[in-house]
């Protein structure tokens, strides 16, 4: 990683490492929901890291979210809504035996204006969770991304049940 790259890499993780807080009205756009699909975009990889394809996410966010209660639709499957929780996760190359990672997990769903109720939005993140950026020796790389997953998927599972008992 040039210089200056590794130096607004670790501004960024001194500046953004917890970005907002979902709150109380997100959590609401998940009330009543028959389930929701698990879309992982195709990791963002400086490098290949083993445990950490699109596949691999989803199968560990499924799994996870199916332990919780929480049904999830197959990919071919769309209720009311398109109702899907997207998962994109992000490295940086490695540099003496570190790498750099992002992980995001969002709720988007088809949503419209209540001003004007004809007016209909593909699609809109209605709750975000609590995104981390963070450091890691290489090896570590793929066991820091599964757990920063796994704590973001709780928020989900959380602010679900908080409406949805």
């Amino acid at each position: 990683m040039a210089r200056i790259g590794r130096h607004a890499f670790l501004a960024a993780l001194w500046t953004a490492c917890l970005l907002g807080a979902a709150d109380e009205r997100d959590a609401e756009s998940l009330r009543d929901l028959d389930g929701v699909r698990v879309a992982v975009e195709d990791p963002s990889l400086a490098f290949p890291v083993k445990g950490v394809s699109s596949d691999d996410l989803r199968r560990a966010a499924t799994v996870k979210l199916q332990q919780a209660g929480v049904h999830v639709f197959n990919n071919g499957e769309y209720p009311v809504g398109d109702p899907y929780l997207r998962v994109q996760v992000t490295t940086t190359k490695e540099n003496r035996g570190l790498a750099g990672y992002h992980v995001e997990v969002d709720f988007v769903q088809i949503v419209f204006m209540r001003r004007n109720p004809s007016v209909t939005f593909n699609r809109a993140e209605t709750w975000k969770a609590r995104e981390r950026m963070g450091l890691v020796l290489t090896p570590r790389l793929a066991d820091a991304i599964r757990q920063e997953l796994s704590a973001q998927l709780d928020q989900f599972i959380s602010a679900y049940r908080s409406v949805n008992p």
